[in-house]
């Protein structure tokens, strides 16, 4: 538990930290703003164009257009609209997610301010200052992990929305009967299988996928890539069979990768990776938390996984890491 409680505190300070800058943003704003027209996950990049396409550009270009991760093919997590200073102007100004950099002598200091809903909403501005290229590429390797969070979190939170309106009444069913939990997953997933102590259910299609499973707390091992990669393989092995004999759901774990979150006040290990089916051709992105049910001493696991062959995925992926953030452990104890 020593590793979970550190994890918590440093994850705290850090929302704490970029909740009070914000809120000073807020605090200065007394107009009302409409809602956002851009489509999710387009990213507004407001500079010097000739700047963003050359050398001098290249790191913050790359940042801008990061990759997701656990992905069978390059798909970067937005789509990135770049404009000039001048042109930036209403229409461009109801963009979800928005970046300004600015660059010049009269930046003494290199800077990342946040603000929220400054022109529409729900909205994340973020502006860069700095008094050359060199001190925008180490804002980008100090600050560009948290911006690109906040600008993830501004797009989810528009799926979020939706889904605490439109979502899987079969999941949410299930999860409250087997695990003691809710979950809102999207409303495509209308089947289901249950098993021991684990659910498949999945669309008519097969393209969104979703998975729950718990076992045992034992120990800080089992927040590893190791350990999770084993239970997941485990778990798959006797709950997601091919239509053949020796088929079954694997792991990559050539591709997985592990990340420590704070997810609506909770701590969470995030994983991205891929799938395949054991001697098919089947496979595909998936997309796991891991978190702990203190009251019960287990660990509870939910997933979503895409099926959508010579397709990009990261549209589905996008919504079923949404709906992931929709879980709420009862915190009741089971009578298991």
């Amino acid at each position: 538990m020593q590793r979970i409680i550190y994890i918590v505190l440093a994850a705290l300070l850090l929302f704490s930290t970029a909740a009070c800058e914000e809120e000073v943003k807020e605090g200065k704003r007394k107009k009302k703003v409409g809602l956002v027209q851009s489509a999710p996950y387009e990213l507004l990049v407001v500079c010097d164009k000739a700047w963003y396409g050359s050398g001098p550009g290249e790191q913050f270009r790359n940042f801008a257009n990061t990759l997701m991760q656990g992905m069978p093919q390059d798909e970067p997590v937005f789509k990135v609209i770049c404009i000039n200073h001048e042109g930036f102007n209403r229409t461009f100004s109801t963009f979800g997610c928005i970046i300004f950099v600015n660059i010049g002598k009269e930046y003494q200091e290199e800077e990342v301010l946040i603000a929220r809903n400054q022109y529409a909403r729900p909205q994340v501005v973020v502006t860069f200052n700095a008094p050359d290229s060199k001190s925008i590429d180490h804002l980008v390797e100090t600050q560009g992990q948290r911006v690109l969070d906040l600008l993830v979190d501004n797009e989810m939170s528009r799926s979020l929305s939706l889904l605490k309106k439109d979502y899987s009444g079969i999941i949410d069913k299930h999860a409250r009967k087997m695990f003691g939990c809710t979950w809102h997953m999207p409303s495509q997933i209308t089947l289901i299988k249950p098993g021991e102590e684990f659910f498949w259910a999945s669309s008519p299609d097969n393209t969104f996928n979703a998975c729950m499973y718990s076992y045992p707390w034992e120990s800080n091992e089992t927040f590893t890539k190791r350990y999770f990669c084993h239970k997941r393989d485990s778990a798959m092995y006797f709950n997601i069979e091919g239509e053949e004999w020796g088929q079954h759901m694997e792991t990559d774990t050539s591709t997985v990768s592990v990340r420590d979150r704070m997810i609506n006040g909770s701590y969470v290990m995030e994983v991205h990776g891929l799938w395949d089916m054991k001697n098919d051709a089947m496979g595909g992105p998936f997309v796991s938390f891991v978190q702990l049910d203190s009251a019960n001493q287990r660990i509870i696991v939910t997933e979503g996984f895409v099926y959508l062959p010579n397709k990009q995925k990261k549209k589905q992926i996008h919504l079923l890491e949404a709906g992931l953030r929709t879980l709420k452990i009862l915190k009741q104890k089971s009578t298991k």
